[in-house]
């Protein structure tokens, strides 16, 4: 069994599968869940710059999301840490 990325325990037991199929586990010392090698892709700043763009435009988020090819919930937390951001100036 893998080690937690969180607190490094060996003390990791089974938990089901992800959506793609790739093995789940579950830390049995802080609960975290997590998959052995995660496939996640960085967003880069060229990608950055068009969601800006669709975002001035107005258009809805999951039809961003469908041109952009982003999940939903990453482009939810990018569009709060630009608002957060951009009141933070203002104070």
């Amino acid at each position: 069994m893998p080690n937690c990325p969180k607190c490094f325990s060996a003390g990791s037991v089974k938990n089901g599968h992800i959506h793609n199929g790739k093995q789940r586990y579950l830390c049995r010392v802080c609960s975290r869940q997590f998959v052995e090698n995660p496939q996640q892709q960085e967003i880069g700043a060229d990608k950055k710059a068009l969601i800006d763009r669709l975002l001035l435009e107005r258009l809805s988020m999951a039809g961003i999301c469908r041109a952009v090819g982003v999940s939903e919930r990453w482009l939810q937390t990018y569009v709060n840490k630009k608002i957060s951001h951009r009141e933070e100036g203002f104070s």
